[in-house]
């Protein structure tokens, strides 16, 4: 059951961030909120980090990004250093 309770609280959207100042372009991210492991809050709620994936100008990217945050997720429940790792992949890659 605990498993299931972190899947709930694990969340990964796309959002709007600033436009590029060079160029103005409008740019996305994909931002996921994942539970860190036996930490929680006054009350018993599991504390969680947000996690940024790179600024895309392609907003289809950001949600590639977003779909592949949200598996890397899945596949390590609780181990918000594999997240961070996709997420730092994903930033020092080509892709923009």
């Amino acid at each position: 059951n605990d498993a299931e309770g972190e899947a709930e609280e694990t969340k990964c959207i796309v959002v709007e961030s600033k436009a590029r100042q060079s160029t103005g372009e409008r740019t996305w991210r994909a931002e996921i909120s994942v539970p860190k492991a036996n930490d929680y809050q006054f009350g018993g709620k599991s504390r969680t980090m947000c996690i940024r994936g790179p600024l895309r100008v392609d907003k289809e990217q950001a949600y590639k990004d977003k779909d592949r945050l949200e598996q890397c997720a899945k596949e390590h429940p609780g181990d918000i250093s594999k997240v961070k790792g996709m997420a730092r992949e994903m930033l020092n890659s080509k892709t923009h």
